[in-house]
């Protein structure tokens, strides 16, 4: 008979958790690659490409959907990491991080050249 597994004090949720940000990070490439298809996309359906000089609201109207693309697995991976993190998995901080770290550089390099565009 073989022996139980020692009982490691952590929980199949917080595993759970865990496994989903570790995903929503492995995913942070793929939706960037997505964003900048779509964004570039969305102004090539306007008329639009990108290195004219285009105004505010065609790049909002642009860059508002591929943001919340490129955003989607970064807060993901923060949230679910956060989670698991709460349920016992002291390891969730990293995806959490990860997807933190993430998000701030998105909303940054994104935002910041329209602002001073803008400004």
């Amino acid at each position: 008979m073989p022996a139980a597994a020692p009982d490691s004090g952590r929980s199949v949720p917080g595993r759970r958790l865990l496994r989903w940000a570790w995903i929503a990070v492995a995913a942070i490439p793929v939706a960037f690659m997505a964003g900048m298809v779509i964004g570039e996309g969305l102004l090539a359906l306007q008329g639009y490409d990108s290195g004219d000089p285009l105004p505010p609201g065609v790049i909002v109207s642009a860059a508002g959907p591929a943001l919340l693309l490129i955003l989607a697995p970064e807060l993901a991976a923060a949230v679910l990491g956060f989670r698991a993190r709460g349920r016992g998995e002291a390891s969730g901080i990293i995806p959490a991080v990860i997807g933190i770290v993430a998000a701030a550089f998105t909303i940054i390099t994104n935002t910041l050249p329209l602002l001073l565009r803008l400004g």
